[in-house]
C-alpha cells in the first residue's frame, strides 16, 4: 500500500495511528490466526465493489477495534484487510479492545468523544478523514447476519458465559464452540456475508464522498 501524505499539523496522531497493529501484525499474534489467514485467502468482493475501492478518491484511515476471540473478528477482519489493500487511500490499523480507551483518547484528543460503551458490540471500525476527524462507524457485522446469529445463539446458550470463564475447561469449552460457529457459518460467509459488507462500506464511503462533495461546494456545515 502506497505512503498516504499527511500535513505536519496532524504528525502527533499519525505517529501514534501507526502505532496500531497492521493486520498482518494482530493475524500474527492472534489465537484465531489459522481461520485468519484461511478466510482471508477465501473472500471475493464483487467486480463493481472492487472497481468503486479501487477508485475510491479520499484518503482515509480505518481503525478496527476488536476481541482477539469473537467469531466476528474471524468474519470480518479478512474482508476489511482485502478492501483496504484494494485502495491505495484507505488505510488499515488494528486495536485490541483493552488498549481503545486511551488510544482513543489520545488519537482524537477527547476523551468524550472517543469513549467506547461499556459493552461496545466489536469489532467496531471507526472511519477518520487526512485530518483525523472521526467520520463514521460501522459494527460488529453486516445486518443481514442477525437473524442467522440470533438462531445460533439460541442453540447454543452457553456461548457467551463461556467467553467470559477464565478457567482452562472454560476456554476450551468456547473455543470448541468458537470453531463450530466459524465452521458452520462459512457457507454463509463466502456466499453473502462478504457481499452484504462490501455493500454496507460501499454506502458509507459514497456518503463521506457526497458529504465532502457538499462542503466543497458550500452545502455543508463547517467542521
Amino acid at each position: 500500500m502506497q505512503e498516504i501524505p499527511i500535513s505536519l499539523l496532524d504528525h502527533e496522531q499519525a505517529l501514534l495511528y501507526t502505532a496500531a497493529s497492521t493486520v498482518e501484525e494482530f493475524v500474527a499474534a492472534a489465537h484465531s490466526r489459522e481461520l485468519l489467514t484461511i478466510r482471508r485467502r477465501e473472500v471475493r468482493l464483487p467486480a463493481d465493489d472492487q472497481a468503486f475501492f479501487v477508485t475510491y478518491p479520499d484518503v482515509i484511515h480505518w481503525l478496527v477495534v476488536v476481541a482477539d476471540d469473537s467469531p466476528d473478528t474471524v468474519a470480518v477482519l479478512p474482508i476489511l484487510a482485502t478492501i483496504a489493500a484494494l485502495c491505495a487511500n484507505i488505510d488499515l490499523r488494528v486495536l485490541h479492545d483493552d488498549e481503545a480507551p486511551a488510544f482513543l483518547a489520545a488519537l482524537m484528543h477527547d476523551p468524550e468523544a472517543a469513549r467506547l460503551p461499556a459493552e461496545a458490540d466489536l469489532p467496531l471500525l471507526l472511519t477518520f478523514d487526512e485530518e483525523w476527524h472521526l467520520l463514521d462507524q460501522w459494527g460488529p457485522h453486516p445486518q443481514a447476519i442477525e437473524p442467522y446469529l440470533d438462531r445460533w445463539l439460541a442453540a447454543h446458550p452457553d456461548f457467551e458465559a463461556l467467553a467470559e470463564d477464565d478457567s482452562p475447561a472454560g476456554f476450551a469449552a468456547y473455543h470448541r464452540l468458537l470453531d463450530l460457529l466459524t465452521q458452520e457459518m462459512r457457507l454463509w460467509y463466502n456466499s453473502s456475508l462478504t457481499a452484504a459488507l462490501s455493500g454496507e462500506l460501499r454506502a458509507l464511503l459514497t456518503r463521506l464522498r457526497e458529504s465532502s462533495d457538499d462542503e466543497g461546494n458550500g452545502a455543508g456545515e463547517p467542521r
